[in-house]
């Protein structure tokens, strides 16, 4: 009698450390958000303010200012997205060494300079020099910040707050459509476009200082954490890696660029990044396709980002949900493929609200696999200097990606714009069937780790229950 009162005791106080660790990590995941997320936000509201207000730009006769000639303005693209590729990898190996705290708000001041240095642009050269610049600089923001989240989450938490960070894309677009369409009806000294280049520098320098001063570097260097809550993130990050420090190692980074997921990843990337692409930088040009009103046009683009916004998140939330990344990622865009055919295909002239409509499923449906895919392929990538480098190339290659579709926007196709719009769909045809395939791949592997025919995936020596996501 006396033995089993003791084991209903135990399980009692097992039962109640069990329910006080879940109550720890709670609160320990609260504190995280409420000191990580606001900061990101920010950056990534000024990232995509900054990078996509060309577009709105071009609608109030950016072009005509600067005499802009041909596909000049399609070239000034491409100059763009090129040092924007080439720079991922760098930006990322130096977040890795220095701590990415550091390095975004840096990164941040540039493109907010360069967007403000944009203003006294008088001709292509000069706004060539800003944007080449920008480019640069903007690299850094996007595999910093997924790389930074795995410093202070879990594989299985990242999702939903890559998600909630991607919000202040659509939100930026939404904002700078809303700002276009005050500033461009204004009649000062300067063009409407220069006004918005101002405003919007202006406020993503103030959130590089922002972030410069509140960023954390990690749980175990910020003092809003104690010690208790210190050790229990070290214990939650373990699940996820058995390296944490801050050394860069490049047998990490070559056996990492061997593995040929790390290609297969960034060809996913390269496939979904041309639709991703042509909805930031051209989204104000197809609509301007349905009306006359440049004003309107800008105004117009606020619908369809904030849209998007609650889809995304609904995506990404059920993402997280099912453990699925593959399966929701390809399933969502099979919407946007639709959509954009069917602009390139249909006769839209006497049929504007179609084409608007048609814009909601572009718009809302490209972004999806943009936060699902990389969260995928870090929660795959075991080591955090194989993750540096594997997330930098992911991301060269959905801006490689962004080459590919400004040379598809050509000017002799306006305002329709055929040839890329199929190019979009096509490419986001071959990312699904991929996708899908690289899933199966994971799947299979995971079997063998259950039959035991594996006895732990390569680099969780010390973790054999370990699986990986698909």
């Amino acid at each position: 009698m006396d033995d089993t009162n003791h084991d209903e005791k135990h399980v009692v106080v097992d039962e109640i450390s069990q329910a006080s660790e879940t109550v720890l990590r709670r609160r320990l995941l609260r504190k995280t958000d409420f000191l990580v997320l606001p900061g990101l936000c920010l950056a990534y509201f000024t990232n995509t303010l900054d990078r996509a207000n060309l577009g709105n730009a071009k609608t109030d006769g950016l072009e005509k200012d600067l005499g802009l000639v041909g596909n000049q303005y399609s070239l000034l693209l491409v100059l763009f997205y090129i040092p924007y590729a080439l720079f991922n990898v760098p930006w990322t190996i130096a977040a890795k060494r220095l701590n990415p705290s550091v390095i975004i708000p840096v990164a941040i001041a540039v493109w907010g300079i360069c967007t403000m240095a944009s203003t006294a642009a008088t001709n292509f050269g000069s706004i060539m020099a800003t944007r080449i610049i920008m480019g640069a600089a903007e690299a850094a923001y996007k595999p910093c910040e997924v790389y930074y989240l795995t410093l202070f989450y879990t594989r299985k938490e990242i999702g939903v707050r890559v998600s909630i960070i991607g919000q202040m894309g659509f939100i930026a677009g939404a904002v700078s459509g809303l700002i276009s369409w005050s500033v461009f009806r204004w009649t000062g000294g300067l063009h409407g476009w220069q006004y918005l280049f101002l405003i919007e520098g202006s406020i993503t320098i103030a959130g590089a200082i922002f972030l410069f001063i509140f960023a954390p570097r990690s749980i175990q260097k910020s003092k809003w954490y104690s010690q208790g809550e210190k050790e229990l993130a070290e214990q939650r990050l373990a699940e996820d890696t058995e390296e944490r420090d801050d050394r860069f190692r490049w047998n990490d980074a070559k056996a990492q660029l061997l593995h040929w997921p790390t290609w297969a990843f960034a060809f996913l990337a390269l496939m979904y990044g041309v639709g991703v692409a042509s909805s930031s930088n051209f989204l104000p040009t197809l609509i301007k396709r349905l009306t006359n009103n440049t004003v309107k046009a800008n105004l117009y683009t606020i619908g369809p980002n904030l849209v998007a916004s609650v889809i995304q998140i609904s995506a990404t939330w059920t993402s997280d949900r099912l453990q699925q990344r593959s399966l929701v990622a390809s399933g969502t865009i099979i919407i946007s493929l639709l959509g954009w055919i069917l602009l390139g295909t249909l006769d839209l002239k006497s049929k504007p609200g179609v084409g608007y409509f048609l814009t909601f499923l572009t718009t809302g449906f490209t972004f999806i696999p943009s936060n699902i895919i990389p969260v995928w392929l870090a929660s795959n990538t075991p080591t955090t200097t194989g993750r540096a480098v594997a997330l930098g190339l992911n991301y060269m290659a959905m801006n490689i990606a962004g080459i590919v579709s400004s040379v598809s926007f050509r000017t002799q196709d306006a305002p329709v714009y055929v040839p890329a719009l199929i190019t979009c769909g096509v490419t986001q045809g071959v990312f699904m069937l991929a996708s899908l395939a690289l899933r199966q791949y994971y799947v299979n592997l995971n079997k063998k780790l259950d039959r035991a025919e594996l006895p732990y995936a390569p680099g969780m020596v010390g973790r054999p229950e370990y699986r990986y996501a698909i």
